[in-house]
Parts: structure tokens; sequence; C-alpha cells
């Protein structure tokens, strides 16, 4: 059994609208440059997730979320997120079981949801804080295909190959704290090693 995880997020209901409900729960970060090493959201609200999956391997938790986790597993790294822009949608109102959305934004590209509409200065105030959670970074630990090269792994809770992409392994002990802190929000695997069939 693998001692480390691959952490994705869970579906949801919305799941069968593709991007378009993907962007609606997790939002963006990869449309925008880092700022000073920080990511810039760009996210609908007032729901906000409490742990979201807003780029390609970013991950982002509500300052709840990341006060319960940081007790849990006071090792974990957190670096501010910039809410670049937060839009008001709420979405959650929308029929789930629809088989699309209500409507789609006028260009048809579901970063619009978000890009189309006015940043809400108070909607973003609201919300509070949001943090990343900072993996360590060891370029040799993926193999192809995904895999994990476990004899690279040294403990980390939180680890990848590169600081923009790759899969986020997770230990067990983080895996755990995280379906704890949200079961709804987080899916997990055993991480294949690369010896594994």
């Amino acid at each position: 059994m693998s001692s480390l995880y691959v952490l994705r997020a869970a579906s949801h209901q919305w799941s069968h609208w593709g991007d378009y409900g993907e962007l609606l729960i997790h939002g963006m970060t990869n449309h925008l440059p880092r700022q000073s090493g920080e990511l810039q959201l760009e996210r609908t609200g007032p729901f906000v997730p409490s742990v979201s999956f807003p780029g390609i391997s970013d991950i982002v938790l509500t300052d709840n979320a990341k006060s319960k986790l940081s007790a849990l597993v006071p090792q974990l790294v957190f670096r501010p997120v910039r809410k670049t822009r937060i839009v008001r949608l709420n979405w959650l109102e929308w029929n789930a079981s629809a088989p699309e959305p209500p409507f789609y934004p006028e260009s048809g590209e579901p970063e619009d949801y978000m890009l189309a509409r006015e940043s809400d200065e108070i909607l973003a105030a609201e919300i509070g804080p949001m943090w990343e959670l900072v993996p360590d970074i060891v370029p040799e630990i993926q193999a192809r295909g995904g895999r994990v090269i476990l004899s690279k792994y040294r403990g980390q809770h939180l680890v990848r190959a590169n600081a923009t992409g790759g899969y986020n392994f997770a230990s067990s002990a983080l895996r755990m704290e995280l379906l704890a802190v949200a079961p709804m929000e987080v899916s997990t695997e055993p991480a294949r090693g690369q010896d594994d069939a």
C-alpha cells in the first residue's frame, strides 16, 4: 500500500456541465500570473468551497479551512491568495440536475462567467482571506504516467514535481485531515509507484 495519495477535486453535481461547472465551483488562478509570488484568484461568489482547485495544480482554501487544517497538520505551509476578481453570481440557485446551465456567457467561454463581470469588492471582503496550500517541489518525484518515485519522497505532507503543474501527492496524514475538513470537495487515490504494476 502506498504511503502517498494523489489529491484531486471531488466530482460534484455540476460536473456534467464540463468546464462551465468546474469554473463556477473552483474559479481560476491560471489566467493571470502570480504577483509577488501570490496566486491571483478570479471566481464567483458568494459561495466559495472550503477547498478548491482553481488552476492546473493549485489548491486554495478559505480562511476557516486553513485554520482547521493548520491546527491538525501544523507543518503545512500556506501563502495568501490575491482575490483579483470576485464577481457576484449565485449559481447555487441554478438547477444542478439540468443538462446545462440556465445561461452561458455571451462569448460562449466559461471563464467569462468571471471576466465579463465587474469585480465586487464588498463581496470579496465578505468572502474573507483565501490561502494557497503550498507544496514542496521535488522535480524528480513524478515519473511518466503520473507515477510517484518513492525513493525521492522525504516525508513531506504535500509534494509535487513542478510549481505550476504535476500531481499533488499527499501524505496519509494530510489526506485524512483534508477528507475530514472538506469531505465533499476533495478526492484521493493511492499514488502508484514507478515499479507498481
